[in-house]
């Protein structure tokens, strides 16, 4: 893990206005996967990819319905 490829990668809302942007992570967030950011849990509705001149990520997310109990690893909806 020498030579570990970092994305950088853009947050939007679902109405596809940034969150936050060139943000540097090792692995790419999935669909229905849980981002916790600034003290917040937020779904990860889609990923989208731009292959033009440079590989552009953009992730959009919405924040949780759910709570989340870190400790137990157990969700409850609101």
């Amino acid at each position: 893990m020498f030579f570990s490829k970092k994305y950088t990668v853009t947050f939007l809302n679902s109405k596809w206005e940034i969150v936050k942007s060139n943000i540097k992570l090792k692995s790419i967030p999935q669909r229905d996967e849980y981002i916790y950011m600034d003290d917040k849990y937020y779904d990860v509705l889609n990923v989208v990819h731009s292959l033009d001149k440079n590989h552009n990520i953009f992730v959009i997310i919405q924040e949780t319905k759910l709570k989340i109990d870190v400790n137990l690893g157990s969700e409850n909806k609101i």
